[in-house]
């Protein structure tokens, strides 16, 4: 006897229910499997990154330090007058103090250094910053300032500040710039913006997008930190750093928040 249409719709009903639990069922079993998956990836993807940047260091550190251990040999053993002796002893400072710097960003970046709440003015910034990048200029380049403002207030930590912006500065000297200047542009009400331009050959297109990655770099011998540091660093000080148009060189632009240094209230643009 054929099955009443009562019968067939809860054997119906009974198909989907049953196909609606299995489903259900697959659904929290995959979600319980994607979750362990990500929670997974979360663990190792530190692990990931301290790889990339131990080899990344690895391999920026090799150069520098293989060239210090040739000019320390030959003050060591070669026969040398003053002058040579003079020469030699000046490369290896040159690669010690580059070997320094490279250590030092790479702390900056794997620690992050925090934003502080020093309050300074744009004055003593600049100053921080001159001081910084002189005793590296080369003798040839020169570093142009805008004038020393006392009515800017800033808060944060004018040394990390200073050296975020110095590591703007030094990159384009090493990147052969023989001018570098930092110039002060108009800016929104509580801002502050200041631009590092540079007369150097520029970045190649291919790597405009990549600049702020670690470990990019266009340079022969540069560790692709620095630039990386110093968005971070500005960054946690609540500005912005990018990098824009430019006919010729480089032109960095960082903003940040300021007011006037004889009120609270923010600096008008």
């Amino acid at each position: 006897m054929p099955a009443s249409p009562d019968a067939k719709t809860r054997r119906d009903a009974s198909a989907f229910d049953y196909l609606s639990g299995a489903l259900g069922s697959s659904y929290r079993q995959l979600e319980r499997r994607l979750d362990a998956l990500q929670q997974e990836l979360a663990r190792q993807r530190p692990l990931a990154q301290l790889g990339e940047m131990t080899a990344g260091l690895a391999h920026q550190v090799r150069t520098p330090l293989a060239t210090a251990l040739v000019y320390a040999c030959h003050l060591r053993d070669a026969p040398l007058d003053a002058a040579e002796r003079a020469r030699f002893a000046e490369r290896l400072v040159e690669r010690l103090r580059q070997l320094e710097r490279l250590v030092a960003d790479m702390l900056a970046y794997a620690h992050g250094a925090k934003a502080g709440d020093e309050r300074f003015t744009l004055a003593d910034l600049l100053h921080a910053l001159a001081a910084t990048v002189e005793p590296r200029r080369p003798a040839a380049a020169s570093l142009q300032l805008p004038a020393a403002d006392r009515g800017v207030l800033l808060t944060g930590s004018v040394e990390n500040l200073a050296g975020a912006l110095a590591n703007l500065c030094l990159n384009a000297f090493e990147a052969g710039a023989r001018q570098v200047g930092v110039e002060r542009l108009p800016a929104g009400r509580g801002r502050l913006a200041l631009a590092v331009v540079d007369d150097g050959p520029g970045i190649a297109p291919g790597l405009r997008g990549r600049v702020f990655e670690p470990f990019v770099s266009g340079r022969p011998g540069g560790s692709g930190l620095g630039l990386a540091v110093a968005r971070g660093v500005i960054e946690r000080h609540g500005g912005q750093l990018r990098l824009a148009e430019s006919a010729c060189g480089c032109r960095f632009e960082v903003e940040l928040p300021a007011q006037r240094a004889w009120r609270t209230a923010p600096l008008e643009g």
